[in-house]
């Protein structure tokens, strides 16, 4: 038994870091990517060094309430995994209403001057929305961040125009750094092109919309969100990230 339950540790820890280094070297660093490298090394750990580990757990008192702290922390991390994973993918599959005056397509990362493939699978999913409603504006929102040598906004500008949008329905928006900014800016364009009574749906990928639909309500900002397919295997880091941004979210009263 001790032995089955050492081998567990040892491969579930290596999973978690060997997904951290692996997805590491294929996509921008962020949270989601470093998250199984925190779930998985203290595992690792104990995998490693199990007979002084447990040792320590069974014949202190420290080393009790260290182990029960690890069995709550672990147990109740995958809860609300499991719980916000069900809402996540509730809301990701929802299908976009027609008529939109306009569509706000959410940036992410640009790998030098390229869209990463995340971003540009969000772009095709606007693209079929703008086929099928040819009156609507498209508006490419995403500032520049650290290893983009353009603006998000600049980059699906440039994608969308490649694929046949026309320059006049395209506005850009390339100040903003965060999901918040990412609708208050777009909607002052909007505004401006449009009107504030215009209809708005934007698209993101799917793990994103429930959160981007909460943070465009608190906003007082009225746009349903679609999702465009996620990059399978990153997925789980993607899973996992977006429930810590919920739980965070909540917490400070921001959805």
């Amino acid at each position: 038994r001790s032995l089955m339950l050492r081998t567990l540790f040892i491969l579930l820890g290596a999973l978690g870091v060997g997904d951290t280094l692996v997805v590491s070297a294929y996509s921008n660093m962020n949270f989601g990517t470093v998250l199984p490298l925190i779930l998985g090394a203290p595992l690792l750990l104990i995998g490693i060094f199990f007979r002084p580990v447990t040792a320590f757990f069974s014949s202190t008192v420290l080393g009790a309430w260290v182990k029960w702290a690890l069995v709550a922390a672990y147990t109740a991390f995958f809860t609300l995994v499991a719980i916000c994973s069900c809402l996540i993918y509730r809301e990701g599959h929802a299908s976009p209403p027609a008529g939109a005056d306009a569509v706000i397509v959410l940036g992410c990362g640009v790998r030098g001057e390229r869209v990463s493939l995340t971003l540009a699978r969000r772009l095709d999913a606007a693209l079929a929305y703008l086929e099928e409603n040819p009156k609507a504006y498209v508006v490419v929102s995403g500032g520049q961040g650290a290893g983009e040598d353009i603006s998000e906004a600049e980059a699906m500008r440039r994608y969308l125009a490649a694929h046949g949008i026309e320059e006049s329905r395209i506005l850009m928006e390339d100040k903003s750094m965060s999901t918040l900014e990412n609708f208050l800016f777009s909607k002052a364009l909007i505004d401006d092109a449009v009107g504030p009574d215009a209809k708005l749906v934007f698209v993101t990928t799917r793990f994103h919309v429930f959160r981007s639909e909460r943070i465009a309500r608190s906003l007082g900002i009225e746009a349903e969100g679609f999702g465009a397919d996620d990059v399978a295997w990153l997925s789980p880091n993607n899973y996992l990230r977006e429930t810590c941004a919920i739980v965070y979210y909540r917490l400070a009263g921001r959805i």
